[in-house]
């Protein structure tokens, strides 16, 4: 048995449950080319090109001149339906012709919305199979509580060979609150049968920080590798790391390892 290593901080974690986008994958490198593909597809049928594109990237969060994503924008902060939603409020609002809304909605979602699902540049932190593998081996339990879709989720997971180490999933589409609202997290804990104070949350934007604080969990930490910054997670963290790679189990002296529970064909979370 050992103590889970933040950085140089040592807690007596029994679950972890990290954020998805931005704190296992890098927020920026992993969605950048995919969302700007996803634009120029909306973009295609239309006049008014130039203009609506500007509209978009504002409306979502994007910003085309750096490249990077705002921390408070409908795309890094919440669900795929609200992404959807404010896509299609913007279209609505710019394009030339006038569109209905009803039929920006379907643009959005026959165009837009199926590259989103699919990105192509996911890029992991840090090597996650061996942080994961640690963590389950050493019997301190993993969920990932996330604003994107249960699809895309199960498939990273999976591409990375994360899977059998994961025991609890919450995604934006479940039917749990979004974040910042604790329910997550406090399912996560109930299903897994351990303590608020022995549960650890890891992620890069304030909303994971505030679920956490809500749910009353024993450690916050923050990660700079997605939107969120030093002085905007500094405030909601107990400690700030730059990415997971700083995670590590230390195995105890005795060396003794208690047996490791499979719960990789029994796993609670979303339907």
């Amino acid at each position: 048995m050992g103590l889970v290593h933040f950085g140089e901080h040592r807690f007596d974690a029994k679950l972890v449950a990290f954020d998805k986008d931005g704190t296992l994958f890098d927020f920026n490198a992993s969605w950048r080319r995919t969302f700007l593909q996803a634009v120029e597809s909306l973009l295609a049928p239309l006049v008014n090109r130039t203009e609506i594109r500007a509209a978009l990237c504002r409306a979502l969060g994007f910003d085309a001149v750096a490249g990077t994503f705002n921390e408070d924008g409908p795309f890094a902060a919440d669900t795929s339906e609200a992404t959807i939603r404010a896509a299609a409020t913007a279209l609505h609002k710019l394009s030339d012709p006038p569109l209905p809304w009803d039929e920006c909605d379907r643009l959005v979602r026959r165009r837009f919305a199926p590259i989103l699902a699919d990105p192509v540049d996911l890029l992991p932190v840090t090597a996650l199979a061996p942080l994961f593998s640690s963590l389950h081996e050493n019997c301190v339990r993993v969920a990932v509580i996330t604003s994107d879709d249960s699809g895309p989720t199960e498939a990273a997971l999976a591409r990375f060979r994360l899977s059998r180490f994961v025991d609890f999933i919450a995604c934006g589409d479940g039917a749990f609150p979004h974040k910042p609202a604790p329910d997550p997290l406090l399912a996560a804990a109930k299903a897994v049968d351990v303590s608020m104070a022995e549960t650890v949350v890891v992620g890069d934007a304030q909303a994971d920080l505030r679920m956490a604080r809500s749910a009353g969990a024993g450690l916050v930490v923050g990660v700079l590798t997605g939107v969120g910054s030093r002085s905007t997670l500094g405030p909601l963290a107990d400690l700030i790391l730059d990415s997971v790679s700083e995670i590590r189990v230390v195995v105890s002296p005795s060396g003794e390892q208690p047996p490791v529970p499979d719960h990789s064909t029994d796993r609670p979370g979303e339907p």
